[in-house]
C-alpha cells in the first residue's frame, strides 16, 4: 500500500450540490459559540436542538435516490448498547466492521448515519454494525470510548453469527466516530486484543487541543463544521485533550492495523487528519490517504448525494475493502 499523501487529489471549487446544501443549511440554527455550557447556552441552544438540527438534514431531508441498498439491516443489542446489522447481498462469510458515528460526540445516532453504513456495506463487502454510543453532555469523555470498546469486544464475541471470519475484525468512524475508531484501534493493541485487521478514519479529529491547524482558520466559517461548532462540542464533550483517548495524534502509532484516512478539502479538521496519516505512515503503518477536492465535512452524510460525493464513498471505501478481504479474493466486485 502506497504511503500517505501518495492518494491526494487537486484542489477543486466547492462542489455544486454541496454548496446548495449549505446554502440551505445557512438558515438553520447554529450550535452556540466557543465558553458555553453543555446543557443551554444564553440564547436557549441546548444538545437536544443541535440533535434534532442534525437529524432533520441527515434524516428528514434525505433524498430517497441517495439510499444505498443492501442485503438485510437489523436491530441487535452489543452488549447492552443499540446496535444496527448491515449485511451485504452476497452470502457467506465476510469481514465485520464495527462503525462509530460522528456528530462531535453530542449529536448523531444510528438514522442520522444509516445511508453511510449501507454505502459502506454495499462498496466493501462486509458486514458493517454501526453503534449507538451514550452523547456527551449527559455522558462525557471518556463514556463514549468505553462503550466503543465493549462494542468491538462483543463482536468479537460474536463474530461467527455476524461475519464469520474472526480474523476479518476492523473499526470505522467518522469525524468524532474517526476519532473513537482510532482511540479504539490504540487501546485493543495495547490491551492484547481483540485484534483488528484495518480502520478507515473518514474526517477524523485527532486532536482536540486548539492547536492552530491552517485549515481550521481558512475552513473554520461557511463549511457546515464551524470553529465555534468544535470548541462547542468540546465543551459538552469535556475530555483530557493531552490524553490518547481523546486525542489519538497524541498516542503511540507503531503497530497499528492499516490504515484508510480520508480528509475533504473544505474542512476544518483536513490538516489534522493528514497529520494523523503522516504520523502513522512514518511509524510504519500501511496508510491510504485520500483528500477529495471540492467537498466538505460530513459529505457522505449529506441528504444528497451528488456525483463527486458518491465518487468519493466508493474510492475510500474501495480502497478500505482491500484491507478487509484477501488479496485472492479482490477479483470479486462491490455489490451493485
Amino acid at each position: 500500500m502506497s504511503g500517505a499523501g501518495d492518494v491526494i487529489e487537486r484542489e477543486r471549487p466547492l462542489d455544486p450540490v454541496v454548496k446548495a446544501i449549505l446554502m440551505l443549511a445557512g438558515r438553520s440554527p447554529a450550535p452556540p459559540g466557543p465558553g458555553r455550557t453543555g446543557s443551554a447556552d444564553e440564547d436557549g441552544f441546548t444538545p437536544e436542538q443541535a440533535r434534532a438540527a442534525f437529524h432533520a438534514l441527515t434524516v428528514t431531508a434525505r433524498s430517497a435516490g441517495s439510499v444505498a441498498p443492501v442485503g438485510a439491516v437489523e436491530e441487535v443489542r452489543a452488549a447492552g448498547l443499540p446496535a444496527r446489522v448491515y449485511r451485504p447481498a452476497a452470502a457467506g462469510p465476510a469481514p465485520t466492521v464495527v462503525f462509530f458515528h460522528g456528530g462531535g460526540f453530542v449529536t448523531g445516532d444510528l438514522d442520522t448515519h444509516d445511508n453511510h453504513c449501507r454505502w459502506l456495506c454495499r462498496e466493501t463487502g462486509a458486514v458493517v454494525v454501526s453503534v449507538g454510543y451514550r452523547l456527551a453532555p449527559e455522558a462525557p469523555f471518556p463514556a463514549a470510548v468505553h462503550d466503543c470498546l465493549t462494542a468491538i469486544r462483543w463482536a468479537a464475541g460474536e463474530i461467527a453469527g455476524l461475519g464469520g471470519l474472526p480474523e476479518r475484525l476492523a473499526v470505522a468512524g467518522d469525524s468524532a466516530g474517526g476519532n473513537l475508531a482510532a482511540v479504539a484501534a490504540q487501546v485493543c493493541r495495547d490491551e492484547g486484543g481483540p485484534p483488528l485487521c484495518a480502520q478507515l478514519l473518514v474526517y477524523p479529529v485527532v486532536d482536540l487541543s486548539a492547536h492552530p491547524y491552517p485549515s481550521r482558520l481558512e475552513y473554520g466559517e461557511g463549511y457546515l463544521l464551524t470553529a465555534d461548532t468544535m470548541r462547542w462540542f468540546v465543551s459538552c464533550y469535556r475530555p483530557d485533550e493531552r490524553s490518547p483517548l481523546a486525542s489519538p495524534l497524541r498516542g503511540t502509532l507503531t503497530g497499528l492495523p492499516p490504515a484508510v484516512v480520508v480528509t475533504m478539502q473544505y474542512d476544518p479538521l483536513r490538516d489534522e487528519g493528514e497529520s494523523y496519516a503522516a504520523a502513522l505512515a512514518a511509524a510504519g503503518v500501511p496508510v491510504a490517504a485520500h483528500r477529495f477536492g471540492g467537498l466538505v465535512h460530513g459529505s457522505f452524510e449529506l441528504p444528497i448525494l451528488g456525483p463527486a460525493t458518491v465518487e468519493a464513498m466508493r474510492t475510500a471505501f474501495g480502497s478500505f475493502r482491500k484491507l478487509l478481504i484477501p488479496t485472492s479474493e479482490l477479483s470479486r466486485e462491490p455489490l451493485s
